[in-house]
């Protein structure tokens, strides 16, 4: 588990810089890696809708201001990075299918329609909760390339401010692009895919699934 000095120090090794003990050290490489390190850990969750970072809440509804175009508005989670989904209360399920060509959870068949605007969510759903991509506060969750991806991006911004380099900051930076769409495309490949298979109705009622989905 890397801690936040651990990052900043694998940065600073990009650069050929001195590691430090603490990112409240009194030096100039210390002050420069935190000054830079926490905009983008708060940006690092909009990059992708990574799959540890993704968490769901209950909304908390407020005034609608809208109420011609939306029959509900909800105040946007604090923590909220990217809104992803909306979720709308079901009664608990009796019997759901081991597998089949539809979508798990069943909801994912026909997204909820909901705008984000101002601070607010808005959507047609009572009781709505929200799905979304967290900000993140604690780096030790990022997985290794996420963590290289970070890494390499702190290195690109801290290069002119610590090192005056333009050119190593350009180079890190194309470096830091690769590492970020790498890591995308790890996370992307440990989810559980299912692959849709077509299945006709007749089939479907021949196996006793049918309005109940």
């Amino acid at each position: 588990m890397a801690t936040l000095d651990d990052i900043c120090n694998m940065a600073l090794a990009e650069i050929a810089a001195g590691p430090i003990t603490s990112v409240a050290d009194n030096s100039i490489e210390a002050r420069e890696v935190s000054r830079f390190a926490a905009p983008l850990l708060s940006e690092f969750a909009q990059w992708s809708d990574w799959s540890w970072a993704v968490t769901r809440t209950v909304l908390t509804e407020t005034t609608n201001d809208r109420s011609a175009e939306w029959t509900h508005a909800y105040v946007m989670p604090g923590n909220c990075a990217r809104a992803l989904a909306i979720r709308a209360e079901q009664d608990t399920a009796c019997h759901l299918p081991h597998a089949g060509p539809f979508p798990f959870p069943v909801q994912d068949a026909i997204p909820l329609a909901f705008l984000v605007e101002g601070g607010l969510i808005y959507c047609n759903v009572w009781s709505a909760t929200l799905v979304f991509v967290a900000t993140m506060t604690d780096i030790t969750v990022l997985p290794p390339l996420a963590r290289r991806a970070f890494a390499l991006e702190l290195a690109a911004r801290v290069a002119v401010p610590i090192r005056k380099d333009t050119a190593l900051a350009r180079e890190l930076g194309a470096a830091a692009e690769l590492a970020r769409a790498r890591a995308i495309a790890d996370d992307y490949n440990q989810r559980v895919r299912r692959p849709a298979t077509y299945v006709s109705d007749a089939a479907f009622a021949r196996s006793g699934i049918g309005s109940d989905l």
